[in-house]
């Protein structure tokens, strides 16, 4: 049974990796810049924590939505992003589902603003 701890985890794996498949069309980023460039692009809303967007990169890797290469193989600096073809066929699928949870949320937030605020 999917708990509320999944729900979260995977409403920001969804925001998360849209967002990261967004960027990368515009251009190759490595972890630190895309990091960097959802927290700007969301006005500090978000930061993903790198505990959580590294994993989800390998994740996206191994789904064949995103390839990774190091900058320099031999020391492995920094490990840098494209987006596939299937990546980027999988961004409808992902703003339909991102959609669909916005409404979900939008209905719940209206339930409190009209119970708890009367508005």
């Amino acid at each position: 049974m999917a708990t509320k701890k999944d729900d979260y985890l995977s409403f920001m794996r969804l925001i998360f990796g849209l967002y990261i498949l967004k960027l990368l069309q515009k251009g190759p980023a490595h972890g630190n810049k895309l990091a960097e460039e959802i927290k700007r692009g969301t006005q500090n809303a978000y930061t993903p924590n790198t505990n959580a967007l590294y994993p989800l990169l390998r994740i996206m890797e191994e789904k064949g939505y995103i390839v990774g290469q190091w900058d320099s193989p031999v020391t492995r600096g920094k490990r840098v992003y494209h987006i596939t073809g299937i990546g980027i066929a999988r961004i409808p699928a992902l703003e339909e589902m991102l959609a669909e949870r916005l409404i979900q949320l939008e209905g719940k937030i209206a339930i409190l603003r009209s119970e708890l605020l009367g508005c």
